[in-house]
């Protein structure tokens, strides 16, 4: 989780949130800073749906940066995602919240520390038996969740 205190990304005017908090953040501009109507949205072919309470509805994909990224490919001018401007204030316009995670990759997370997480995630699921910290949810069927 980022540390709140440290600044946001450069070329970016917003606050500094989780994924999450950002998608969260965007629906709520987009709904006109009403609660109410991001609970009560209808648009269920939004990328966003699923996450616009802040949370990771059930049966919802969990990999936010993937989520982010592709609906960010079909917003920016020919999907050109690492050149748009979004992420500053423009006249009276707010930054776009998701900003920051436009690329698919979290910016407050260093490649060194991607590199620490992505070993120790293979060595968890490398692990055959209980001495596994976390195992991919697979149901019944077969199918994994996670």
């Amino acid at each position: 989780m980022p540390n709140k205190t440290s600044p946001a990304v450069a070329g970016f005017d917003g606050p500094r949130k989780t994924a999450l908090e950002s998608i969260r953040a965007f629906c709520l501009s987009c709904m006109g800073g009403s609660r109410t109507l991001v609970t009560c949205c209808q648009t269920t072919v939004c990328g966003f749906y699923a996450y616009r309470r802040g949370v990771i509805e059930p049966g919802a994909p969990r990999r936010l940066l993937r989520v982010v990224r592709t609906y960010c490919e079909a917003c920016a001018p020919e999907g050109d995602v690492k050149g748009c401007t979004a992420g500053r204030c423009y006249l009276s316009l707010d930054p776009c919240p998701v900003w920051p995670f436009r690329t698919g990759s979290n910016p407050y997370i260093t490649q060194t520390q991607r590199e620490k997480l992505r070993r120790h995630a293979q060595e968890q699921y490398n692990l055959a038996g209980p001495e596994a910290r976390f195992r991919p949810r697979i149901d019944a069927a077969g199918v994994n969740h996670g």
